[in-house]
């Protein structure tokens, strides 16, 4: 079987974008598993069970390679009827930060 240039261009082309999204699938579930972990530290409840993936962009890790930054949110609750709003931070599959919004304490 032959291939042209045009075709060959197409399939690394249709590869990256699948690498991309198994990626991001990867990092999205270790920041649903960071998030679920630092809230049952800190006695919280992960609501929905879910992180959403909000911005993104490029950051460099301490040796210096690109890679891409992405923010997830997620929501708790500590009293069981208010709901906060924390972040995870991931530079490609490396937990950089977890913050969650000042809430009330039960």
């Amino acid at each position: 079987m032959v291939f042209d240039l045009s075709t060959v261009i197409v399939l690394m082309c249709l590869a990256a974008v699948c690498l991309l999204w198994w990626k991001a699938r990867e990092a999205q579930e270790r920041a649903l598993r960071a998030a679920r972990a630092y809230c049952q530290n800190l006695g919280l409840q992960l609501l929905d069970e879910c992180v959403v993936q909000g911005h993104w962009r490029f950051g460099r890790n301490d040796s210096g390679q690109l890679l891409i930054e992405r923010c997830y949110q997620f929501e708790f609750t500590s009293t069981g009827y208010e709901r906060y709003t924390g972040d995870v931070v991931m530079r490609g599959a490396k937990l950089l930060s977890i913050s969650v919004e000042p809430h009330r304490m039960s």
